[in-house]
This record gives structure tokens, C-alpha cells and sequence, in this order.
């Protein structure tokens, strides 16, 4: 049962950084796509690079 629990926990400790990344208003199009990509294979590191690159307002509309 101990077991199940904490797979449970790792599981979403992995997720979690993909989600706020997918839901973030940040970044768009493949831009979005890469750092997806390197949430999948470097979890919380992209997500704290995510935060500290890119920037807070996204991306700025074209006229």
C-alpha cells in the first residue's frame, strides 16, 4: 500500500511541471512545444528555467 502511495506522489511531482507549463500564458506555439519537450526529460530543472527565461508578460501582439 506504502508502495502505491508514494508512486502516486512521484507521478505527480513528474506531472506537475508539464501542466504548469501547457497551462502557462507565457509562451505559445513551438516554443511552448521545446520546453514541453525538456519538462518531459529534465522535470522540475525546465520548469525553474521556464520561470527565469522566459518572460512574465509572454509574448507581445503584433499590430
Amino acid at each position: 500500500m506504502t508502495e502505491i502511495v508514494f508512486l502516486i506522489i512521484v507521478l505527480c511531482a513528474y506531472i506537475f511541471p508539464i501542466m504548469i507549463i501547457l497551462n502557462s500564458k507565457r509562451s505559445q506555439g513551438h516554443e511552448k512545444n521545446g520546453w514541453l519537450v525538456g519538462a518531459i526529460f529534465f522535470s522540475w530543472v525546465a520548469l525553474i528555467l521556464y520561470f527565469s527565461i522566459v518572460p512574465k508578460q509572454g509574448h507581445a501582439k503584433k499590430k
